[in-house]
């Protein structure tokens, strides 16, 4: 019998579907490119890319251009809680998403991180800076900050590929409560110009402080959103079991 395109892709999809559950192809890796995956598997290279549709399609790997396609999901879940990603709940409402890491940088803690994170001042934190966008149009930035020592090689680990959340669940951390602290504030200078607002716009800053079921401070993410995508940063979480969201305006 012979196989039309669109069957040899799906068995394909099937055959690396296996090799990344069974850890042949690791979490964070790329995949072999497109000509090496062709040559192993003797088909054209349009096969090739019909497969991994079908991989991005399921959410299990990721297209990154000029680096490759990586494998971002594995058989490693935390059923206790969903969350809904920026980029799918942006789908869902019409935009097309895209983000840029704009910084990745360890620093320490000082006062004000020793306190949230209960950690002494001169411990590492770690900090990532992130640009969203829908529709290209900027909708927020994000500043987010975790002890240095809670994932392994965090400083070797691409954001622009990987979530954050991904990363805690991997290293078996489990996100309990997340608090929200809404209130109002103006943007200037630089963070103006990212979000392409007019100096003093009136924008919602959003303090998130997620912890685990011990009430140990897992990540602190300072946010300044466009107003009429504010919402965003609440709808993404889906409530199993004993997980608790709270939320507060100042």
């Amino acid at each position: 019998m012979i196989l039309t395109n669109e069957e040899y892709a799906f068995q394909i999809s099937k055959q690396i579907k296996d090799k990344i559950y069974n850890k042949t192809y690791n979490y964070r890796n790329p995949l072999p490119s497109e000509r090496e995956l062709a040559e192993m598997f003797a088909v054209n290279r349009n096969i090739i890319r019909m497969a991994i549709k079908e991989l991005v399609n399921e959410q299990l790997v990721k297209r990154i251009h000029g680096k490759g396609t990586f494998i971002i999901k594995t058989d490693i879940d935390d059923s206790s809680i969903h969350f809904k990603g920026m980029t799918e709940l942006l789908q869902e409402a019409g935009y097309e998403p895209t983000s840029k890491v704009l910084k990745t940088q360890t620093r320490d803690a000082g006062y004000k991180f020793s306190k949230i994170f209960h950690v002494p001042e001169e411990d590492n934190i770690f900090q990532i800076i992130r640009l969203r966008k829908g529709n290209d149009q900027p909708i927020s930035i994000e500043n987010t900050y975790l002890p240095f020592n809670s994932i392994k090689d965090i400083d070797k680990i691409d954001f622009q590929v990987y979530s954050l959340y991904d990363m805690l669940t991997i290293n078996k951390i489990k996100i309990h409560d997340i608090r929200h602290v809404f209130s109002a504030t103006k943007v200037h200078n630089t963070i103006a110009k990212l979000l392409s607002c007019q100096e003093a716009s009136p924008v919602i800053s959003i303090q998130i402080t997620s912890s685990t079921k011990e009430g140990q401070i897992a990540e602190y993410t300072e946010v300044m959103v466009v107003p009429e995508f504010a919402k965003y940063y609440t709808d993404g979480v889906v409530r199993h079991g004993e997980f608790h969201l709270s939320s507060q305006i100042l």
